[in-house]
């Protein structure tokens, strides 16, 4: 939770394609989870797929520009025969080349998968939905402004990798907190890790957290107290709050709820879920906060 707008950057979208795309069993906890690597410092290559000469013109300048290397194809078979000898970092889709969406669907469920950005003559929402399910990781609808579909690569790309969040985590069961740390360090989150609820107040005032995690159960002072606790003071009144319980009974997930926190989750952990939920929570807060003020986190 930063006063200063500027501290915390934006959550990456290609970290969330990274956890959303990984294959893993449900019953994993860290197992088949592995972290993007940092990329080494180098210019990204794009991949133009457009019959457009003008429009690829205009994008590849503007790429250029922001130091991506960009390769235009105007058919599918080029797209293909490109792909297979040089994995782009990026595809740029123009949709109204690509008469099926199963070149769409193919890049999206390689190993490793492309991110892809279409472009659509049509903008609909069962268009945009069709491509969310292939996987496509944009949307721009045409005509298009070169520079903000560059930009827009630029988000997905994301060239500092890994959040820079940080996490307070309060259980009492130190094998969980040691299990959390496995699963969240690697992906780049700051853990603070505290096993005595009773410390929590000077832990919270001194860290000044990005997330809240919360064991429900623990002794002398509850997860759920320690919530109610936080939504009582105005200056944590939007702070993300996850719950974590071996139970999941509706009384328990209503109270939950009622006492203000955000998502529940349920032990056994599961890596990709636990992930995914974090991130969301604060890509959300992050989204709400540039809404009312005008900057991102």
């Amino acid at each position: 939770y930063h006063k200063n707008p500027v501290q915390s950057p934006a959550l990456p979208v290609s970290l969330r394609h990274h956890i959303e795309t990984t294959e893993t069993n449900p019953s994993d906890t860290i197992s088949s989870l592995t972290p993007p690597k940092q990329k080494v410092n180098h210019s990204p290559h794009l991949l133009i797929v457009t019959s457009d000469r003008a429009l690829a013109q205009s994008l590849t300048t503007q790429a250029e520009a922001q130091n991506i290397q960009a390769n235009t194809v105007s058919t599918l078979l080029q797209a293909k025969k490109t792909i297979s000898q040089t994995p782009p970092d990026i595809v740029l889709l123009d949709l109204q080349i690509a008469k099926t969406r199963n070149f769409l669907s193919d890049l999206t469920h390689r190993t490793p998968p492309i991110p892809v950005v279409v472009l659509s003559p049509e903008d609909s929402l069962t268009e945009r939905l069709q491509v969310v399910r292939l996987g496509g990781l944009g949307f721009l609808p045409q005509p298009i402004d070169p520079h903000r579909a560059i930009a827009s690569l630029h988000k997905i790309l994301d060239p500092s990798s890994l959040p820079l969040a940080q996490l307070l985590i309060v259980d009492d069961d130190t094998e969980i907190l040691n299990l959390l740390r496995q699963i969240l360090e690697p992906w780049g989150f700051t853990l603070h890790l505290l096993s005595d609820p009773q410390q929590f107040w000077e832990t919270l005032e001194t860290v000044k957290p990005d997330l809240l995690l919360l064991d429900i159960k623990m002794p002398d002072v509850s997860g759920i107290e320690l919530c109610q606790v936080v939504r009582s003071d105005p200056e944590w009144c939007d702070l993300p709050i996850l719950m974590l319980s071996a139970y999941r009974t509706p009384e328990i997930v209503q109270q939950v709820f009622l006492t203000g926190a955000d998502d529940y989750i349920q032990k056994p952990i599961v890596a990709p879920e636990l992930l995914a939920r974090i991130l969301n929570r604060l890509e959300r807060r992050q989204f709400w906060h540039k809404l009312t003020t005008g900057y991102s986190l």
